[in-house]
């Protein structure tokens, strides 16, 4: 386990080979993919990652029970040499929540990864079952920190090229540590996964009083920044999230007590695509620093990601205000529904 400087843990790679020998006049009929994770996942299977979540297998009370998710992975499967690739975030399991200084590694100190693809051929002949198991590797990659609450550290320099596809020389990478089974009942999700729903361009650009350049969105919603940059290499660039702007026009961080709500970037000196994995931002507001000269400030976007509900009716009347407010209740329901719903009261967050 590697820690962050702030006393974070670096997000783990675990890649596991296997091989799958076709015979003749037989193929892959199907193949099923269960997996959660004590924190957040992301997984690859030959380079492809698979599902559209995001944030999954979500939060839950992990003392009592950890969702798990299914997906069918058939057509990414290939004869030959194939690659299982899983990047593993704290999420809601070992990352620093709460106000006034919060605490960290609420339910564990790990965060650990559970997994098993059973694969079925055709003809009938026995299935193949890879679980995540002691012949795993792990190393660390370019994601120095990533948190819900302060947000996500990413060094560009660090990328490794290839980890999650096969040709790939992980003989350098070092073994897992296999942890107890979780005594806590394993279960499929059964309410709608976070998806990335909407994607908003830049509104306007500020520039604050004290020469700070503000990405203003134009919507308070629940998310993150996708930026297209390059810049010379060792290039920092911060990012700051807000809701509102201070009464002198600069972003107010006040309201985020102890928390950074903040995203950096080091650059490589290559174009960089870049978004964070494992953490969120309540913001409508974003304070860019260090943005290389130049480079277009328009081209950042912000996805907006909730839980995937359906949509079962909408509202609309003559009177432009009370449609207004209408709207404005949408987009809270769209912030406080991700993975458990929130409501905020007077004088705290409840969580139910």
């Amino acid at each position: 386990m590697s820690l962050a400087p702030n006393g974070a843990i670096r997000p783990p790679l675990f890649r596991k080979s296997f091989e799958l020998q076709s015979k003749v006049q037989r193929r892959i009929e199907k193949a099923r993919l269960y997996i959660t994770a004590q924190g957040l996942y992301e997984v690859n299977i030959n380079g492809q990652k698979v599902g559209d979540h995001v944030l999954a297998p979500g939060w839950t009370s992990y003392n009592h029970h950890l969702n798990y998710q299914t997906f069918d992975v058939t057509r990414l499967l290939q004869s030959g040499e194939n690659i299982m690739a899983v990047e593993v975030g704290e999420g809601w399991f070992c990352t620093r929540l709460g106000f006034l200084g919060g605490k960290r590694c609420i339910y564990g100190a790990r965060p650990a990864l559970l997994a098993q693809l059973e694969i079925f051929w055709d003809t009938g002949d026995s299935s193949v079952i890879i679980n995540s198991d002691c012949s795993w590797t792990t190393n660390v990659g370019p994601r120095i920190s990533s948190e819900i609450y302060d947000g996500e550290a990413y060094n560009a320099n660090s990328e490794i090229s290839g980890w999650n596809v096969r040709g790939f020389d992980d003989s350098d990478w070092n073994a897992v540590d296999k942890l107890d089974f979780p005594t806590c009942q394993l279960l499929s999700s059964k309410g709608p996964p976070v998806r990335k729903m909407e994607v908003l361009g830049v509104k306007e650009v500020i520039q604050s009083p004290t020469g700070k350049k503000i990405l203003d969105f134009g919507q308070n919603m629940v998310g993150w920044v996708r930026i297209r940059v390059q810049g010379s290499k060792g290039d920092m660039i911060t990012l700051t999230h807000t809701e509102v702007l201070d009464e002198k026009g600069e972003c107010a961080t006040g309201p985020l007590r102890d928390c950074r709500a903040q995203d950096t970037l080091i650059l490589s000196g290559e174009a960089l695509d870049w978004e964070p994995k494992f953490t969120f931002h309540g913001f409508r507001y974003v304070q860019v620093d260090g943005w290389p000269s130049g480079e277009p400030l328009q081209s950042c976007e912000a996805v907006v990601i909730h839980n995937d509900l359906e949509l079962t009716g909408t509202f609309t009347c003559s009177n432009q205000d009370i449609n207004k407010l209408h709207e404005n209740i949408r987009w809270g329901m769209k912030g406080n529904f991700l993975s458990i719903p929130t409501v905020r009261s007077t004088t705290s967050l409840i969580f139910y």
